[in-house]
C-alpha cells in the first residue's frame, strides 16, 4: 500500500571533507573504482522504493557534478547548490522537492553501504510515524565531561543509540520545520532533531554497523575493505 505514494531522497554532498585534510572533497573520493558519491547514488537509484533523487552539492561543485555524475542517474531531477550550512543545505534541496511528495529520505552523500532493505524500512516507518530514524547501539562507555575536561558523570549506555541516515519524514511535516527552523536561523546537528524541536516524535528502527559515515583518514581505509564485500 505504500507504493502508491510519491516517496524523494535529498542526498547531501556540500561538506568540505576538512577532516581528511586534503583537498579534495570526501564524496569525490574513489574506493573500488567508484567515488563514494557514487557509490551512494547508485543504492537509491536502483532502490525500488525511490521515485526521486535531489543532489545538493557546493557551489564550485555544481558544473562538475551535472556533468559527470548527474548524467548517470534517471532518478535525480535536481542538482541544488548548498548552503553555509547543512540545515541550510537540507532547505534548499527541500524546496526541489516535488510538491506531490508523501515521504522525504535525506541522507549523507558519504554514506554509501545503506542497504536496500534499510530505505524500504525507513519509507514504511515514515509513513506510519511521520519521523523515522536508523540507530545502532553505542558500544563505548560514554562520559559526560566538563568543560576543563574532568567527568561529570557517566551516562546510561542502554539508553544511548548513533543515529545514522537516512532519515524519514512526512514531507509536509519536514517541510515545516525546516521553514521554522529557517526563520529561526536555528541550528541543528541532523534532521530528526529538527523535528523533535518542534514537538514531534521520531520512531527509531535498527539501523546497520556497516553505514558509516565517512569522515576521517580511518573511515576511508575501512570502506575500502567495506567495498570489497558490499
Amino acid at each position: 500500500m505504500f507504493r502508491e505514494k510519491f516517496v524523494s531522497v535529498i542526498i547531501v554532498a556540500a561538506g568540505k571533507g576538512t577532516r581528511m585534510g586534503l583537498e579534495l572533497p570526501k564524496q569525490y573520493m574513489t574506493i573500488a573504482g567508484k567515488t563514494i558519491l557514487d557509490t551512494t547514488l547508485y543504492k537509491f537509484e536502483k532502490s525500488n522504493e525511490i521515485d526521486e533523487i535531489i543532489l545538493v552539492v557546493n557551489k564550485e561543485d555544481m558544473e562538475y557534478v551535472k556533468s559527470e555524475i548527474a548524467e548517470n542517474y534517471e532518478k535525480i531531477t535536481q542538482v541544488v547548490q548548498g548552503g553555509s550550512t547543512r540545515t541550510e543545505s537540507v532547505f534548499e534541496g527541500i524546496k526541489s522537492v516535488r510538491s506531490d511528495c508523501s515521504v522525504l529520505l535525506i541522507h549523507d552523500g558519504v554514506r554509501p553501504f545503506v542497504s536496500y532493505n534499510l530505505i524500504s524500512s525507513c519509507v514504511e516507518n515514515a509513513f506510519l510515524h511521520k519521523a523515522c530514524i536508523p540507530v545502532i547501539d553505542v558500544v563505548d562507555t560514554i562520559k559526560e565531561v566538563s568543560g576543563d575536561g574532568f567527568v561529570e558523570k557517566t551516562l546510561d549506555r542502554q539508553k544511548l543509540k548513533s543515529v545514522q541516515t537516512p532519515q524519514a519524514f512526512d514531507f509536509e511535516t519536514i517541510k515545516q520545520c525546516y521553514m521554522n527552523a529557517i526563520t529561526e536561523d536555528a541550528v541543528f546537528t541532523d534532521d530528526a532533531s529538527i523535528a523533535e524541536y518542534y514537538g514531534y516524535k521520531v520512531k527509531t528502527i535498527e539501523g546497520l554497523p556497516r553505514n558509516l559515515k565517512i569522515t576521517t583518514p580511518l573511515d576511508l581505509r575501512i570502506a575500502e575493505i567495506l567495498a570489497s564485500v558490499y
